[in-house]
């Protein structure tokens, strides 16, 4: 075999597989929950028409596929303010948000790969803005849904026409200094301590309303039977004027079948009709 026949099957051979090897190349993977587009750096730069959702895709080689992850995301903010009246509050805020979908091109070409930078900014911001309205008293116990809805109108106005969507935030935890805790507890305690005492207090007024009620019943019951027994009298008076006979009727009643024993002298008599 002459020496040009074996350089030329050579040469063959590695062109092959450097097509082989360019064409499998060519194929790209786009992961689920991503969204990927074109950058052609011979034609334009960046697609702005064609995006690419899950699946693989033939790409010509000389072309990139630039992806993003559009699905939800959380990152916490650990950040240390003040309030209105100056005191240093430590708060962690959770700020849930995501890639608009269909504009991670528009948002590659506004923010780059670093647009979560643009988020940490616009977050703390917010947080710094909104806990300083209030009181660390506020801050710590009676305002934090206040918080998290001023937050929020701050961040959906921010990310307005950046591509990036808001979902929600959550104030995680406040700390506060120990002596401002320390006091804040002790103001929750009397609180709970003087509840409890309010409801003692309301339980015994309670329990003197219901004796009264007993004794105003047990007083109606002899109301009742003294007027029975009043009644009862009338009736036997007026029976016995209505018929003298009606003494000898109850007599007789009380008899219990012995003759009545008389006891006394000089005319007087004693009659027993037990």
């Amino acid at each position: 075999m002459k020496i040009s026949s074996i350089f030329k099957t050579v040469g063959l051979s590695i062109l092959g597989i450097t097509l082989l090897g360019v064409i499998f190349s060519a194929w790209v993977d786009v992961d689920p929950g991503q969204e990927g587009f074109s950058y052609r750096p011979y034609n334009g730069g960046v697609d702005m028409k064609a995006s690419y959702a899950e699946g693989t895709y033939f790409i010509a080689p000389w072309n990139d596929v630039i992806t993003y992850n559009i699905l939800q995301q959380s990152k916490s903010y650990e950040s240390t303010v003040m309030d209105v009246n100056g005191t240093d509050i430590s708060v962690e805020v959770a700020v849930n948000f995501s890639v608009k979908k269909g504009h991670a091109a528009k948002l590659h070409l506004k923010h780059g790969k670093g647009y979560i930078q643009f988020i940490d900014d616009k977050v703390k911001g917010a947080i710094k803005d909104v806990v300083g309205r209030y009181t660390y008293q506020e801050v710590y116990s009676t305002k934090r849904e206040a918080l998290e809805g001023e937050v929020e109108e701050i961040l959906i106005d921010d990310f307005k026409g950046n591509y990036i969507v808001f979902h929600y935030v959550e104030i995680a935890d406040v700390n506060l200094p120990s002596n401002i805790a320390k006091e804040i507890t002790n103001k929750e305690t009397q609180k709970q301590k003087n509840l409890t005492a309010q409801q003692k207090q309301q339980e015994q007024v309670y329990l003197a309303a219901a004796k009264m009620e007993t004794a105003k019943g047990d007083s109606a019951k002899v109301v009742i039977r003294a007027n029975a027994e009043a009644q009862s009298i009338k009736i036997k008076q007026k029976q016995l004027r209505q018929s003298p006979q009606y003494i000898e009727y109850l007599k007789a009643k009380q008899w219990n079948g012995q003759m009545p024993k008389v006891v006394g002298s000089n005319g007087g008599l004693i009659i027993d009709l037990k």
